[in-house]
């Protein structure tokens, strides 16, 4: 979907998803809406009872503290509170209610009478940037993560926590971490449970492709997610396949069609990550199976991985050289509406064995001290944009490349020139701490 296609569309897609989906769960509650009609006549003088869906895109403001719901009706469950003044985008008109966008991301209804309505249509949400920061428990003790969501509440919108496996079969299994899912409740925050498709220490091309070539294990995945997200609170899903066939594609692009059917009506996010492209590529191993239109039009969120341009194996280089990450970003907001990108931040680096190109991932941190231990000058990559030097070791010269918040604060310009909806952090607990700042200063002013 082109950045300045119609909220029109998009309002069709939500209806499609909530037809899927049937009743909501269980025997209580109303059915799943069905889509209103597209009064395409000019707009009559605004009224409760006569604000048309030709107003679908206008910028609006919540006139009192307003209770958003997940379907149009007092028997909606609330799934948050907006206070006064708070800057939505109107999707869509049911009777006396109004479908929004929400400033962190997703969609949800409101009473019209609590909306205040001004400014000219637009195609994008609210302004607001969502920076997402991927949160992960790597052993037992590890509180590195935990650390920086705890110090840095104020600065992220949400965290995707890398939770859960998904089996061949659908089965979805996994680690709930109660702790900073706390953390996010008590400071307002998103929390999307990251499916993946890893077994052992890698992502298994053969588990994930006879997941989504099965009918049956589809449902059975979506049936799992869906229960996952319910049970523990979670506010949506975070999609991290990789390595998938690209003959898999319109399997992939299906199965998170069942996927938005089945979560969207339950006021649940369905976002994905997805691999760095600037062509689309659609034979190409790791890249091809990824339709970035058709996932754009589906998802409430597409998370760019823009990093390992250079990796183990591929020889010494920036993890994300601003040029590169810059032509990533151009493609993407060709395919999928800008508002619905967020530009993928490594808060890593690599440091290489020059003579066999193997590399090891290193965390800032890691990659200053190891540069103060053998005594040498961290440098600057004029045309990558970020730091880097070289050093001895065992007779073999080693090269790091690594990211900072020098590295970071050129990349954020990149995310208000192309109008994008933010940042997602791979991962919590790697980064420069400077770098807090610069999120801040950046998006947050």
């Amino acid at each position: 979907m082109q950045p300045n296609t119609t909220v029109t569309a998009l309002v069709v897609l939500l209806y499609v998803a909530s037809s899927l989906s049937g009743m909501r769960t269980g025997n209580s509650g109303p059915q799943a809406p069905s889509p209103p009609s597209i009064n395409t006549t000019q707009p009559t003088p605004q009224t409760e009872k006569n604000i048309t869906a030709d107003l679908a895109g206008r910028s609006a403001a919540m006139a009192k503290n307003a209770n958003v719901r997940t379907g149009p009706g007092e028997n909606y469950p609330v799934v948050r509170v907006l206070a006064t003044n708070t800057p939505v985008k109107l999707i869509a008109q049911r009777g006396s209610w109004f479908q929004i966008t929400l400033p962190t991301g997703g969609y949800g209804w409101v009473a019209a009478s609590l909306v205040s309505i001004g400014g000219p249509a637009v195609s994008t949400p609210s302004a607001t940037r969502s920076v997402v920061g991927y949160y992960t428990v790597n052993f037992s003790g590890d509180r590195s993560s935990y650390d920086v969501l705890k110090a840095q509440t104020g600065a992220l919108t949400a965290i995707a926590p890398f939770s859960y496996s998904v089996s061949r079969t659908g089965k979805v299994a996994g680690n709930h971490f109660s702790d900073a899912m706390k953390l996010v409740r008590d400071n307002g925050l998103k929390s999307l449970a990251l499916v993946h498709n890893i077994s052992g220490s890698n992502f298994n091309k053969s588990e994930v492709s006879a997941l989504l070539n099965s009918a049956p294990a589809r449902a059975a995945a979506v049936k799992n997610i869906t229960k996952i997200l319910t049970d523990r609170g979670y506010d949506g899903v975070n999609i991290d396949f990789e390595n998938v066939p690209p003959g898999d594609r319109a399997v992939l692009t299906k199965f998170m069609k069942e996927l938005a059917a089945a979560l969207k009506p339950k006021g649940l996010l369905v976002t994905m990550s997805v691999p760095a492209k600037h062509t689309d590529s659609s034979k190409s191993a790791w890249v091809g199976a990824f339709d970035y239109r058709a996932l754009g039009e589906i998802c409430d969120q597409v998370m760019l991985m823009t990093y390992d341009e250079h990796t183990s194996g591929t020889g010494a280089g920036p993890v994300a050289s601003a040029p590169w990450v810059e032509k990533v970003i151009k493609y993407a907001v060709s395919q999928i509406p800008r508002h619905k990108v967020l530009m993928g931040i490594a808060a890593y680096g690599y440091d290489w064995n020059t003579q066999t190109n193997k590399a090891r991932a290193v965390s800032y941190s890691q990659a200053m001290n190891t540069a103060s231990k053998n005594g040498v000058r961290v440098g600057w990559d004029d045309r990558a944009q970020v730091p880097s030097y070289s050093y001895k070791s065992g007779g073999v010269t080693r090269r790091v490349y690594f990211e900072s918040a020098d590295s970071l604060k050129i990349k954020l310009k990149l995310v208000e020139r192309y109008d994008i909806g933010g940042i997602a952090i791979w991962r919590l607990g790697q980064e420069d701490d400077a770098s807090w700042r610069v999120i801040k200063a950046s998006l947050m002013n």
